[in-house]
């Protein structure tokens, strides 16, 4: 893109630079915004008999497990591999969220969106694995 402007003229020079700057200002005060709204951002998801419930951050960051007594019939590797899959479940959910935010803010073709947008998609898929790698001691 070519910048076609005249720079000759220093008032239309001074108020180009004074609506540049006004746009910056209120990018910056939108990102704001938007770092504090995801960072609100909590996702969460339980399993099908609601004996396990795991919530996450937009980061992903285990937030909380709610346990029932139910849940406690399950065996140690089974209830551990549930959890991280629901958590890996609440996670994507968390990203989806923030994607939708950046884009509700900054547009859907917006750089920051589009790679926040790749990052969630290479997170990995709970359901086709369905074995998360957990060991137990």
């Amino acid at each position: 893109m070519t910048d076609t402007f005249d720079w000759s003229d220093p008032v239309a020079t001074r108020a180009r630079i004074e609506q540049q700057v006004k746009d910056a200002e209120r990018r910056a005060a939108q990102a704001a915004q938007v770092r504090d709204d995801i960072a609100g951002v909590r996702e969460r998801v339980a399993s099908p008999g609601r004996d396990v419930t795991v919530t996450v951050d937009a980061s992903g960051r285990l937030a909380d497990v709610a346990l029932t007594d139910a849940a406690l019939q399950r065996s140690p590797a089974a209830l551990g591999a549930l959890i991280v899959t629901l958590a890996a479940t609440a996670q994507k959910a968390a990203g989806a969220r923030a994607v939708e935010i950046a884009a509700e803010a900054f547009g859907a073709e917006d750089a920051a969106v589009a790679h926040l947008r790749q990052e969630i998609a290479e997170l990995p898929d709970p359901s086709q694995d369905g074995r998360p790698q957990i060991e137990y001691r």
